[in-house]
């Protein structure tokens, strides 16, 4: 097999594996799931990774990279603090409730993740402290308040969808995302 097929099948495992993982989970999701959705044999998996645990980790770090990029061509395009605005706007959608597989990592595999072994948690810590950065950076006050306020905007967004999808579709989950969008827009992302 050329390094490029090779090159190329690694990107397919990763690409399915990312959203795969999010919709399914870790403990849900088999070597033979992930590698039937990547549209190659099981037999091959140990051709790109050392273990499962090493594939959880770069579709992770491909999921937070792709976030952080998009952040930061959506803050060239609107502005750090529209940018900001804008991605709090579509986290809280029934759309992203409803389509963990094309959403949010820490929503998705969070509480998974505290259970992994220490490659998938810095992933996970170095992807939320890039998150937390790139939303400080669209709100307003000193550093250390602009730090505080991403945390906790994080946890809101986070937070909002776990519960939503924990409670199934209706009342209840709308009302959710509903409240969480009402409190984040009151706390003003913005910089007006």
């Amino acid at each position: 097999m050329s390094k490029e097929t090779m090159a190329r099948h690694h990107d397919e495992i990763v690409t399915a594996a990312s959203r795969l993982l999010r919709e399914r989970g870790i403990e849900g999701t088999s070597v033979a799931d992930l590698m039937q959705a990547a549209g190659l044999t099981h037999g091959g998996f140990y051709r790109h990774f050392d273990s499962k645990d090493a594939l959880v980790a770069e579709a992770a770090q491909s999921i937070y990279e792709n976030l952080v990029q998009g952040l930061a061509t959506k803050a060239e395009k609107l502005g750090e603090a529209d940018a900001v605005a804008d991605y709090v706007e579509k986290y809280l959608t029934r759309h992203h409730v409803s389509h963990p597989g094309a959403g949010c990592v820490m929503a998705a595999l969070g509480v998974e993740a505290a259970r992994q072994g220490a490659d998938v948690q810095r992933v996970f810590a170095n992807g939320t402290q890039r998150t937390i950065d790139k939303l400080a950076a669209g709100l307003s006050g000193t550093p250390a308040e602009r730090r505080v306020k991403a945390i906790r905007t994080l946890a809101t967004l986070v937070g909002a969808v776990v519960i939503a999808r924990a409670v199934g579709e209706g009342a209840l989950s709308e009302e959710v995302l509903a409240s969480n969008r009402e409190a984040l827009a009151l706390a003003g992302p913005r910089k007006r």
